[in-house]
């Protein structure tokens, strides 16, 4: 698999979400830290946007999937795709709850209960016009029709709203960039980052951590629970390892 190349204002920064940290006061000991369950049983996010195919319900290519929502505490809640390009009513942005999400072994194909008759009916969110449209975490359990542009409320916020932001160590030193989430069994289980403006060259995963009472969809930095001496100790992270990557 070709690593992928993201273009961000100065240097690429990939932040794996490792090992499940559900709560702000439980950080992973990082000399703990291994990425052998990644390997195994985690799936990239910008793997999903490069490669995973929507499937409808009668098994046919619909589309493409364009975000991922998670709540704070890093616990999958639904996927935003972009189906119907080939219907009659054009490209449409949908949300798909993550329980109706059907992923087989890799996540090149992934099936959502949307046809071409039932898709209208999906607009649970109302008629916003020209004004802002808002996804609260209760919306995530249910289907509908979602802006393209649809901002994260209160609790829960979108993978493009964390992948490419800043990231800071704990000592307060810059470190890189967001380049990358890693989901496993549901779950933010580390953050990627591409660390090259720090001084190390290549992908390092780290276990995710929500810390501090800021709305993620509002923070402007991602702030990795550890210092410079700690980080020092992982290795490059290895995507040519991940076993449910979508195949290039």
């Amino acid at each position: 698999m070709t690593m992928k190349q993201i273009t961000l204002t100065t240097s690429t920064f990939a932040l794996l979400i490792a090992g499940p940290v559900m709560a702000q006061e439980n950080v992973q000991v990082i000399t703990d830290w291994s990425y052998d369950s990644l390997y195994a049983d985690g799936w990239s996010v910008e793997d999903m946007f490069d490669t995973t195919q929507i499937i409808g319900a009668s098994g046919e290519d619909i589309g493409d999937v364009e975000n991922v929502i998670f709540s704070n505490d890093g616990k999958v809640l639904g996927i935003i795709a972009q189906v119907g390009g080939f219907w009659d009513i054009g490209d449409t942005h949908v949300h798909v709850p993550w329980d109706e999400v059907d992923i087989g072994e890799t996540i090149q194909q992934a099936q959502v209960p949307v046809t071409e008759e039932n898709v209208d009916n999906y607009d649970v969110f109302g008629d916003y016009g020209d004004s802002e449209q808002v996804i609260t975490q209760a919306d995530t359990a249910t289907t509908g029709v979602v802006d393209d542009d649809l901002v994260a409320g209160p609790g829960i916020f979108k993978a493009t709203d964390l992948i490419g932001r800043y990231a800071y160590l704990s000592d307060g030193v810059r470190y890189g960039y967001v380049s990358d989430i890693i989901v496993e069994n549901g779950v933010i289980s580390a953050i990627v980052a591409d660390t090259a403006a720090y001084g190390r060259q290549g992908y390092y995963a780290y276990p995710y951590s929500y810390r501090g009472t800021t709305p993620m969809a509002n923070n402007s930095r991602y702030d990795v629970p550890y210092s410079g001496t700690e980080i020092d100790t992982i290795e490059n992270f290895d995507y040519e390892q991940l076993q449910s990557r979508g195949m290039e």
